[in-house]
């Protein structure tokens, strides 16, 4: 029997800006915030949050596309379904899982959380894309990293190192902070190993390396935030005491996250489905990926929120 376990790493670039909620409002600055690592309190996106959206748009891709028939147990949830079918055969709950007052059954899919790779800021250069040397060494498996910087920064690619010290003499702002150039520190990898790993050429052109501490500050400062009013629906205007403000995470800010294939039953084999692919994971590629960047994740998306492009990590 060959290794069950298969892991795939895949990269996101947010096509709009992105409001993964917390649940609940806070006091602060913003109402309604988006959620976040409590250790590094930089935003995410939960695994649960990934799999709820794309088991919904795979299934939906399926019936649409007439392999899949029937709405399963999967779908509905905790409800009991009357459907004539055997659940190891469905794709829907072989692959995600299911529960219902009869039985459960984990899926073979496991989903971690998106982590933040890259965000993007705007600068005096125009857009540049922050990340940390752990970042792109953890995330995209890069072996060699660079040197240590500090309150610093420091350009990947060198063309628009060169293009910083000639307009701007090695200063560069990023939102409302002005930071030197690293002068005795180098990087050991080139934008090029970092376009190998699937992550965009016009990203990895604009890169620049800070420290982990300057990047969670200029994350959570440069954080898009929008102010809307309840309507009310009698009088058409805006409602007394309705205004409220939301954060997202702005639109070009890049995530990484992991889906494991745990199918050490061989439950896969068992699955019933028109032109079936190799694995779960592929039919995932093919089915709910396009619906993640057509619908959207997360809330507001009736709003022009929540799009996003997500494609396999090289390497």
């Amino acid at each position: 029997m060959s290794n069950p376990w298969k892991s795939v790493s895949f990269l996101v670039k947010a096509i709009d800006p992105l409001h993964v909620g917390n649940g609940g409002q806070r006091l602060g600055r913003v109402d309604l915030t988006v959620v976040r690592e409590p250790v590094t309190n930089i935003p995410k996106i939960p695994g649960t949050a990934l799999l709820g959206a794309l088991k919904s748009y795979c299934d939906l891709a399926l019936r649409s596309f007439g392999k899949k028939e029937n709405i399963c147990a999967s779908t509905l949830g905790s409800d009991e379904t009357n459907n004539p079918h055997t659940r190891a055969e469905c794709p829907i709950c072989s692959t995600f899982g299911f529960a219902t007052k009869e039985k459960s059954m984990q899926g073979i899919l496991n989903f971690s959380d998106a982590i933040l790779l890259a965000y993007p800021v705007n600068t005096l250069a125009g857009p540049v894309w922050m990340t940390t040397t752990e970042r792109l060494k953890s995330l995209c498996s890069l072996e060699s990293g660079c040197d240590d910087v500090d309150e610093e920064y420091l350009p990947l690619a060198t063309d628009f190192d060169t293009a910083i010290n000639n307009k701007l003499k090695g200063k560069l702002n990023f939102g409302w902070i002005l930071l030197d150039q690293a002068k005795n520190a180098k990087v050991n990898f080139s934008p090029e190993d970092v376009t190998q790993k699937g992550i965009p050429d016009v990203c990895a052109k604009r890169m620049v390396i800070v420290s982990e501490f300057v990047f969670q500050n200029l994350v959570n400062s440069n954080m898009e935030v929008r102010t809307s009013v309840v309507i009310d629906p009698e009088t058409g205007a805006a409602q007394r005491n309705g205004l409220f403000t939301y954060e997202a995470v702005a639109r070009g800010a890049l995530f990484v996250f992991t889906i494991t294939e745990n199918d050490y039953a061989q439950i896969w084999d068992k699955v019933k489905m028109t032109e079936k692919p190799v694995s779960a994971i592929e039919m995932i590629k093919k089915f709910a990926f396009p619906g993640v960047a057509a619908a959207g994740l997360g809330g507001m998306t009736s709003r022009g929120f929540g799009r996003l492009d997500m494609s396999a990590m090289e390497g």
